[in-house]
């Protein structure tokens, strides 16, 4: 996957405060998770302690909601 550094503007519903709403709280989420796992999950462990499900289906949710084409996958 290639990165350039501007998918927000694959984004069509930025103007959407529900869907902005939406989007900081999984990045939050998923800030959170990885912080707590990296802080306090065996490394042997970090694949499949953390429901990392959860985080990706927030994360994909508020993807759609914003309109980016990821949130579809």
């Amino acid at each position: 996957m290639q990165t350039t550094g501007d998918a927000w503007r694959y984004c069509d519903n930025l103007d959407n405060p529900e869907a902005i709403r939406q989007l900081v709280q999984a990045v939050l989420t998923a800030h959170a998770t990885i912080a707590q796992a990296q802080a306090s999950v065996n490394p042997e462990d970090f694949a499949s302690v953390p429901d990392w499900d959860a985080v990706r289906s927030e994360l994909q949710r508020a993807l759609q909601a914003v309109g980016h084409p990821a949130g579809q996958a």
